[in-house]
């Protein structure tokens, strides 16, 4: 069920026929391109001001892959975006796999893009924001088609300015994830599934949320092309990506598991997803206090996780708020691709921090922004979402800078 703006009430889920108007007003694209100078400037400013002032944290990162030294300017513009996984994807794109099985954990298209652009920090950065820009149009495309001008303006800026939105500034996966997986879904909503499918290949090659794709849009075509048998093909394009993965890795490693088996690295385990949030719960309560000192948070030396499980709680609970008005609200191919994306770090909890990587991965699960669209058409719902989410983006975006953990 989707649900009647107007009128509150469900109705059965609008089969579209037509394609939206291919036409694109300039204002459009201008104001989308203020707010993507805007939200980036916000992080990268604060970002350099915490490498400036903050006490550093020290990151044990993969061999040969720190990035090289320069000037104070280099590392407050584009430098301290490389930690963490950055780390991780800087060293395959200059080294490949080379044999380490761990590296398999991180997908192949990302940094295979940064090793065609040069293999550098800066290559990485720019290409995380260009991704991040086409993020924001599909975004806004494919809620303008469901929902309307102000829906689509309020999504945009819910996920532009959201706490772990700075992501899109580092040399993470997280932007060209979103642009590639939106961009499926927004051309397989108008029936464009033979420009769909490869973009969900596509995204099964930047992360394994990729493959989630699927059931979306085996649903759209379902739905959409009368109960018809041969369309429904073009849902295995995001399962194909992963079977050349695997292709990969069999030919390189004997085992085209390899990547499964790399997340014993960072204690990932099977759990129900009750047993999950329940773990969390705990933790969190246990570390309550050390969320809110600063001393702890930004001590030098080796980064402390612990403090970042009340975090992970205060995220899940979110999430799954936003998941029951998903459930609601959005089109059926919507909330299932968020209910699955969501299932995957409750069902797959790291020992010791149950919900590692939760306040990131919400930009894999990226219907959460339609949902928050839909609920700041209240003015009073923007303002507390903006007065709760600004001081958790300087204080993500001063850990992060400073190679504390964050997420």
């Amino acid at each position: 069920m989707a649900k009647d703006l107007t009128t509150d009430t469900p109705v059965l889920f609008p089969v579209q026929t037509t394609a939206p108007s291919p036409q694109v007003k300039w204002p459009t694209v201008k104001t989308l391109l203020w707010l993507f100078v805007i939200s980036r400037a916000f992080f990268m400013e604060l970002g350099g001001l915490a490498y400036i002032y903050l006490p550093h944290a020290w990151v044990e990162s993969p061999p040969n892959t720190l990035p090289p030294s320069g000037r104070l300017l280099y590392h407050v513009t584009f430098g301290l975006w490389a930690h963490w996984d950055g780390l991780w994807y800087l060293s395959i794109a200059n080294m490949g796999y080379a044999n380490r099985p761990t590296a398999t954990a991180f997908f192949p298209l990302y940094p295979w893009v940064i090793h065609i652009l040069g293999g550098g920090v800066v290559a990485g950065v720019l290409f995380s924001l260009v991704a991040f820009a086409v993020t924001l149009w599909f975004l806004f495309r494919l809620t303008q088609y469901e929902f309307g001008d102000q829906v689509a303006w309020n999504a945009v800026l819910a996920l532009s300015f959201f706490p772990t939105s700075f992501y899109a500034n580092a040399l993470y996966s997280e932007s060209l994830f979103m642009a590639v997986a939106i961009g499926s879904l927004y051309f397989a909503r108008t029936r464009r599934y033979f420009v769909a499918g490869p973009l969900a290949l596509a995204a099964t090659l930047v992360s394994m949320y990729g493959l989630l794709l699927a059931l979306p849009l085996l649903y759209l075509t379902w739905t959409q092309e009368g109960h018809r048998i041969r369309p429904l093909f073009h849902s295995l394009w995001a399962p194909a990506g992963l079977a050349l993965y695997m292709g990969f890795l069999l030919a390189r490693f004997g085992d085209p598991l390899v990547f499964e088996h790399a997340q014993s690295n960072w204690g990932r385990h099977f759990e129900w997803a009750g047993g999950t949030l329940w773990a969390a719960t705990v933790k969190a309560w246990n570390v309550a206090g050390q969320a809110f000192n600063l001393h702890t948070l930004f001590a030098t030396g080796m980064p402390q996780l612990s403090a970042s499980n009340f975090y992970n709680w205060i995220f899940a609970l979110f999430l799954l708020g936003i998941l029951v008005l998903s459930i609601r609200w959005l089109p059926p191919y919507l909330w299932m691709y968020e209910v699955l994306a969501l299932l995957v770090p409750f069902s797959y909890p790291a020992s010791g921090n149950p919900l590692m990587s939760l306040p990131r991965l919400v930009l894999e699960a990226f219907p959460t922004f339609i949902t928050l669209g839909l609920l700041l058409r209240k003015p009073l719902y923007k303002v507390w979402y903006f007065v709760l989410a600004m001081p958790l983006s300087i204080l993500f975006v001063a850990l992060y800078a400073t190679a504390h953990w964050v997420a």
